[in-house]
Parts: C-alpha cells; sequence; structure tokens
C-alpha cells in the first residue's frame, strides 16, 4: 500500500493493526483509532515506554461509545489493550481509544 491518501481499493486492505492517531491541543489526550474491529488483544508500539515517540506515562485507556472497562497495560514494547469482552458495537469498522496522558 502507498504511503498518503488512501487509493482506491487499498481501504479494503486495512484492518485492525492499522492505526491513526490524533490529540488534543494540550497534549494530554490522544486517539488511537483502530480501522477495524479487534478480535483479540492488541500492542499499540508507538505508545510504549521506549517507543521513538515518547509518548509518557499513560494513566486511562477507554474505548469510546461505552462507559465498559477497558483492559490494560503500558510496557516498553507497546501499550497492550483488551477490549471488553461483553460489549459489541452496533458496527465493527473499527475501534477509537481514548488515552489520557499524565
Amino acid at each position: 500500500m502507498k504511503r498518503g491518501a488512501f487509493q482506491g481499493g487499498s481501504v479494503a486492505a486495512l484492518g485492525a493493526e492499522d492505526i491513526r492517531f490524533t490529540r488534543n491541543k494540550a497534549n494530554t489526550i490522544v486517539y488511537a483509532i483502530a480501522l477495524g474491529w479487534p478480535s483479540e488483544a492488541m500492542t499499540i508500539k508507538a505508545l510504549g515506554t521506549s517507543a521513538a515517540t515518547s509518548p509518557g506515562k499513560i494513566v486511562r485507556v477507554q474505548l469510546i461509545g461505552t462507559d465498559a472497562p477497558v483492559v490494560w497495560k503500558q510496557t516498553s514494547e507497546g501499550l497492550r489493550v483488551e477490549l471488553p469482552k461483553l460489549y459489541r458495537p452496533t458496527v465493527d469498522y473499527g475501534a477509537a481509544l481514548r488515552i489520557t496522558l499524565a
């Protein structure tokens, strides 16, 4: 897949392992959007304590769209996230995480 804007059928090749990020202006909240619904725990390498992105310490992870708790752990390898097992969204095109930094 080429870098940059989506090119034709390239969107069909995207899945839960493809993650996009945005943040708030104060740099206290990072939003990580998986472009598919993860069927198992996922690790976001860019949010690890030893990542080149230097995200800082994570203090809270929430799945947007539900109050169901998310199991997570930040390690040097990445942020490991397990989505709520009993929660199923009305559509499973992706999962958006709200990640609060210290």
